[in-house]
């Protein structure tokens, strides 16, 4: 038997309580993914950085995941499952203790990355955790379970960012983690199982090098090429030249060497390939998503950091009763129809969001968001099962290592794409904002402007500037809606390629 394959000696109540175990451990990256994002406007301007530069709190804990997420499906071949969970647990919340000391944003940068080779096995050990507890009959169910586990973060983690953020400090979101994984520890150590250690293979340190230079290079080229002009600049060639140089080496490894960091075997699997798609771009959305909603409804709509968590508080909670209703679904679908469902539902949602004015009302905004939120739901859940439906037990250790390393690098593209894309579509806007802005264009002169936007003085010309900035950046970022709305809608055709799965294990 390996390491993820379903025990059959376990009675209901084992299967439920080893659930329960890993509840709260699931609960973390989420809880802290999105308090943070709703601390975020807030860093910006304590220290008084870019959205890009603030942008690296979450990007820095994403790449170090990404990078580190396929080590774990290593590890836990060689070594017993509950004693890496209770190791990347105390990591993680002594990441963010030190976070919650930290006193430059270069610091929490640091930092954060730690936290993101700890929290890289979250998401590996969890999938296995599942996979070997649960018949392949019953993993629809399960997963439906675990993503309700995982999203119960999402749920308090904007509340409980926008409370301590509002009243008390952005640093306190942080330590947040700490009670969650003293939590995580007891209920881990007592109910979840260690596994048996699989095939020790030898660690292809080769291989794990060239991934992580080039998913260093290609974060650095897409959260520096706007502000260095992308190939125009030497460092950013050099950046995409590195990366692209990387990322074909790594290839040609995998392909030609035993033992590899990432076993291609799994990329034999046509339903796990579709589901590495599907992944990698709800991943890319659900981030992304993440870096745009607070800024735009703190500093756009005029939320307090209080009303902005509570306006997403609904997103988590339209994602839970989707995850539990598509597990539902599971036992009688096959994973194409939720998954349809689940796409159109997020397109919708970020059609929505790209029809918001500065002054929209609240319930449409928590509409759009709810909406959005059972979308992931239902989606989420399909991919899981998809992803694993008819991939052999013999791979699933690695399958789930390399289907977090796809998410991952979802996230942390997703938020540098869109961030990017943000800076500039608003240079655009603005151009074209300012076009008729000029006491020589006729229609100008005869506009009746307040006197405090006067632009023969030097106070009016700054006012009027400040305004024209505003308003071009927030036209970019109903322009980043409109991207993610097409991005779902051309995952769509992919859904014919999946096919029905088999009624055997």
């Amino acid at each position: 038997m390996t390491a993820s394959s379903p025990r059959a000696d376990l009675s209901p109540g084992e299967r439920i309580a080893i659930m329960v175990g890993i509840l709260p451990a699931s609960m973390m990256p989420g809880m802290d993914t999105f308090a943070v994002a709703v601390a975020l406007p807030r860093m910006q301007g304590v220290f008084s950085t870019t959205p890009t530069e603030i942008s690296w709190v979450l990007t820095a804990y994403l790449v170090a995941a990404a990078i580190f997420t396929p080590l774990y499906g290593w590890l836990s071949l060689r070594f017993n499952r509950r004693n890496l969970f209770v190791l990347i647990i105390c990591g993680y919340a002594s990441c963010s203790i030190l976070i919650a000391q930290a006193d430059s944003l270069q610091e929490i940068v640091l930092f954060r990355f730690v936290q993101g080779f700890f929290g890289a096995g979250f998401n590996p050990l969890l999938m296995q955790t599942v996979l070997a507890t649960f018949p392949r009959e019953q993993q629809g169910t399960a997963f439906a379970w675990f993503t309700t586990g995982r999203m119960s973060g999402t749920v308090v983690g904007p509340l409980l960012g926008g409370l301590l953020t509002e009243f008390f400090s952005w640093r306190l979101v942080f330590l947040v983690n700490v009670p969650l994984a003293a939590l995580a520890l007891v209920l881990v150590t007592r109910y979840v199982p260690g596994g048996h250690a699989g095939s020790a293979k030898r660690f292809d340190f080769f291989g794990f090098l060239l991934l992580s230079v080039g998913i260093g290079a290609l974060q650095l080229f897409l959260d520096q090429g706007q502000r260095l002009d992308w190939l125009d600049s030497n460092v950013i060639v050099m950046l995409a030249v590195l990366g692209l140089v990387a990322f074909y080496l790594f290839g040609v490894h995998v392909l030609t060497t035993q033992n590899a960091y990432v076993n291609p075997n799994v990329l034999r699997n046509r339903e796990f390939v579709i589901g590495l798609i599907f992944g990698f771009l709800l991943n890319f959305m659900i981030f992304g998503y993440a870096g745009l909603i607070p800024p735009i409804l703190q500093n756009h709509m005029g939320y307090p950091i209080l009303t902005t968590g509570i306006v997403m508080l609904p997103r988590g909670i339209g994602t839970i009763l989707a995850s539990l209703l598509a597990g539902a679904m599971l036992l009688r679908y096959p994973p194409r129809p939720v998954a349809a469902l689940g796409i159109v539902l997020i397109a919708l949602s970020t059609w929505m969001m790209s029809r918001f004015t500065a002054d929209v009302d609240i319930g449409s905004v928590m509409l759009a968001v709810t909406t959005q939120g059972a979308g992931f739901g239902f989606l989420s859940v399909a991919i899981m099962t998809l992803s694993f439906q008819s991939l052999p037990a013999s791979l699933r250790a690695e399958g789930t290592s390399v289907l977090s390393l796809v998410r991952r690098m979802g996230s942390s593209i997703g938020v540098s794409v869109l961030i990017t894309q943000l800076a500039r579509t608003t240079q655009s806007a603005r151009a074209g904002l300012t076009e008729g802005v000029s006491l020589y264009d006729e229609r100008f002169r005869n506009l009746a402007l307040p006197q405090s936007w006067d632009v023969s003085t030097i106070e009016g010309l700054l006012r009027l500037n400040s305004l024209i900035d505003k308003q071009a950046e927030f036209i970019a970022y109903l322009h980043d809606f409109r991207l993610m709305t097409v991005l779902m809608l051309c995952l769509l055709p992919l859904l014919m390629l999946m096919r029905s799965p088999s009624r055997t294990n």
